[in-house]
């Protein structure tokens, strides 16, 4: 359950949400998806609070079929990408970070979809750039050949968290690139003049779905240090933490910002959950969890 009663009731109206008809009953598919109070953001912020296994056994049926159905299953860079039949082209288009965070969620919830969608991994381990990260804007790939943070993030998480097995050596490679990618950008910095590429960033965030802050890429370079037995970068998450001070108090981190903020480029309709969630000033416990295992890594 969640952390105190407002989230409590919130988390019980979307698991009722979920588990109706109406999510998946919308004359287009991409209803689903709809900022912020579409199908898909409710099951997000129930996998970020760790409960996926909330989200009922009909919801999760419905968003595999949509992903199987309804996507289309290539990311679209050339002329040659792009769908010719008339059903293809009326499917939707999906986005690096956002086609893993939906891998996440169904895998966190027990789904196969290595074996039943293996085109989802395919995608992200086809789409890293030299640089090591990943750029949800097509053009990178034919032009600056240059990273996204944000759209980096998700995919690495993807492989990282949900591989119960040994890591292929392409996954190995795919991950090792990546936290290097985030180690040379020091989190948050331009590799030219280390000044702060988004100062949004030094302000935690929760829930994220795709959204990108300084803590989150620590977690990462935490977890991939430990998975794949490689030096823990201190320096870097040293730094990490001094940029975080302000957020830090004795009970926890306190939530900087708001993803769906209504000043910022993504504002839109909510749901009880998430504002539950989000309170700016809240501590956050699962933020809070996060920078604690991040912590015990480092020894401190």
């Amino acid at each position: 359950m969640g952390t105190n009663p407002r989230i409590d009731v919130a988390m019980e109206q979307s698991i009722r949400y979920l588990a109706s008809a109406s999510p998946w009953e919308a004359a287009r598919p991409e209803d689903s998806r709809r900022k912020w109070d579409g199908a898909w953001w409710h099951m997000a912020a129930l996998y970020e609070m760790g409960a996926a296994k909330r989200i009922p056994a009909s919801a999760i049926a419905s968003a595999k079929h949509l992903l199987e159905t309804q996507v289309w299953q290539t990311f679209v860079i050339t002329e040659k990408d792009q769908p010719t039949c008339e059903a293809d082209k009326r499917k939707m288009d999906c986005c690096h970070c956002e086609l893993a965070v939906y891998y996440m969620i169904l895998m966190a919830c027990g789904c196969e979809l290595d074996h039943e969608q293996p085109w989802i991994r395919e995608w992200l381990l086809n789409h890293q750039l030299p640089d090591g990260g990943l750029n949800c804007n097509p053009d990178a790939y034919m032009g600056s050949r240059k990273s996204s943070i944000i759209s980096t993030l998700p995919p690495l998480e993807a492989i990282l968290r949900h591989t119960d097995r040994e890591f292929t050596n392409r996954e190995a490679a795919f991950l090792d690139e990546g936290a290097r990618y985030l180690i040379e950008h020091r989190l948050v910095c331009a590799k030219q003049d280390g000044s702060v590429i988004e100062t949004d960033w030094l302000k935690p965030c929760f829930p994220r779905f795709f959204e990108y802050d300084i803590l989150r890429g620590m977690s990462f370079l935490a977890e991939w240090s430990h998975r794949r037995n490689k030096p823990l970068p201190v320096s870097v998450l040293a730094e990490g933490l001094e940029r975080l001070n302000g957020f830090l108090e004795a009970g926890g981190v306190r939530i900087g910002r708001q993803v769906f903020d209504p000043r910022g480029p993504w504002g839109g309709h909510t749901f009880p959950l998430l504002e539950a969630l989000s309170g700016i000033g809240d501590i956050s416990p699962y933020l809070t969890r996060q920078l604690t295992r991040i912590i015990e890594r480092m020894g401190l």
